[in-house]
């Protein structure tokens, strides 16, 4: 048995080829594999992956739903290199990078 038949075929890497912010303050997202993402701004607001949301060493959510304000909206976004954006939010909070991964995740539990 040689080298390539012990590696394992990788599943295809989905990525975005459209981003954009509703009106509403959702993020709006176009898939590679032709399906669309729509994230309210509150409930990924809530679901930000930084280490002030998430304790680093417990993996323990510390900010959720009920500590976002209701009309929190995204007030910019920046692409993380090839793999990710930030958003800036209207609360102030701007340290959270989405992978796409990530986003892929949370798009089967919106």
């Amino acid at each position: 048995m040689g080298l390539l038949d012990k590696l394992k075929p990788q599943a295809p890497v989905i990525r975005p080829t459209d981003l954009n912010l509703g009106d509403d303050g959702s993020l709006r997202i176009r898939w590679d594999d032709g399906k669309d993402s729509s994230y309210a701004a509150k409930w990924l607001r809530a679901r930000c992956p930084c280490a002030e949301c998430v304790e680093e060493w417990s993996g323990k959510r510390v900010v959720g739903d009920a500590q976002v304000k209701d009309d929190v909206r995204p007030r910019g976004m920046h692409q993380v290199g090839r793999y990710a954006m930030q958003i800036d939010w209207s609360d102030g909070h701007s340290t959270g990078i989405y992978s796409w991964d990530y986003l892929l995740k949370l798009r089967s539990e919106g």
